[in-house]
């Protein structure tokens, strides 16, 4: 990989999710429950500089029919020098080794990055065809 980046097939600590995830301002699940969340991926990328994850992106779902595309992290001092773009590259491979025609493969993007996933062919929504996108985030 350019720039000594090294790209690892593989989930990352739950000591290195929560950096990245603290290191954008996401919020933090209790331990148990992003461990559990990690090991039910599909499919898991991190990216590295010397053995130090900056890194990271995951497929989750069904692995037929429906793919969501979860976590697509950097640390922002590593940022717009093309680490998402590796992630979202592997991503991508693996969505074309796995996935059948028709499947729906969704994500929701941070604010500011739609040009980003635009170009892997991923539409905003809402459009003509689409109403928008929606959420919920589950609290006790």
């Amino acid at each position: 990989m350019n720039d000594g980046f090294t790209i690892i097939e593989r989930i990352p600590t739950v000591e290195e999710y929560i950096k990245l995830r603290n290191s954008v301002g996401w919020g933090i699940a209790e331990r148990e429950s992003i461990q559990k969340g990690l090991s039910n991926s599909l499919y898991t990328v991190c990216i590295e500089l010397r053995g130090d994850i900056i890194g990271m992106g995951r497929v989750i779902g069904d692995g037929a029919l429906a793919y969501y595309i979860q976590d697509i992290i950097v640390l922002p001092e590593f940022q717009k020098q093309g680490v998402g773009r590796f992630i979202m590259d592997a991503i991508m491979q693996y969505l074309k080794k796995n996935s059948v025609p028709n499947t729906i493969v969704g994500l929701m993007a941070a604010k500011g990055v739609t040009a980003f996933y635009e170009k892997y062919g991923f539409i905003a929504r809402p459009d003509e065809k689409h109403g928008p996108g929606m959420f919920i985030r589950w609290s006790k």
